[in-house]
């Protein structure tokens, strides 16, 4: 499909995404995003509807995803996917579970980051190159961290993506 001049993923065979983990953050908004989830965290925790929406993450909002987890864990619910989404998905996927989201081959590289960020904290860093038919398409930088839901009870997910220059 082609909107406003964008060839998006219309679900066609042919698009994979390639993940690479990173050291560090390159992109200005993946950096300010886990540098501004450091301060809060150390602080007792990022919490969503407090911490974010937020006039100083204004340049982060659009590559915002969080993820509700479900059944424990198994799977995660999107809950907020940011208007950069589409361009990487090619459609809307708020309120899409993440089985629904990715193939089986990419589901579990995703939960399974997903999962060690909800119980440890750790948040994860890593490159996806998307291609189509073998041939480089669009690249991403993101970033996830574990928040706090708004009630403060439960561990979610909260990712950030940075579309990177070709």
């Amino acid at each position: 499909m082609q909107a406003l001049g964008l060839v998006l993923d219309d679900g066609r065979d042919g698009f994979c995404e390639i993940y690479t983990p990173l050291a560090v953050a390159a992109h200005r908004d993946t950096r300010l995003l886990l540098d501004t989830w450091r301060r809060l965290d150390a602080s007792g925790g990022f919490i969503v509807g407090i911490h974010i929406p937020s006039r100083s993450l204004v340049s982060t909002l659009g590559g915002l995803s969080l993820y509700e987890p479900v059944d424990g864990g198994r799977d995660f619910r999107v809950r907020l996917a940011g208007s950069s989404l589409l361009r990487r998905f090619g459609r809307d996927i708020g309120g899409a579970l993440l089985s629904q989201v990715f193939d089986r081959s990419a589901l579990g590289f995703h939960k399974s980051r997903m999962r060690q960020a909800q119980r440890c904290g750790t948040p994860f860093l890593y490159r996806a190159d998307k291609r189509w038919e073998g041939q480089p398409h669009l690249a991403f930088e993101i970033v996830g961290m574990r928040v706090y839901s708004p009630d403060c009870r439960d561990p979610w997910i909260m990712t950030g993506q940075a579309l990177l220059a070709a």
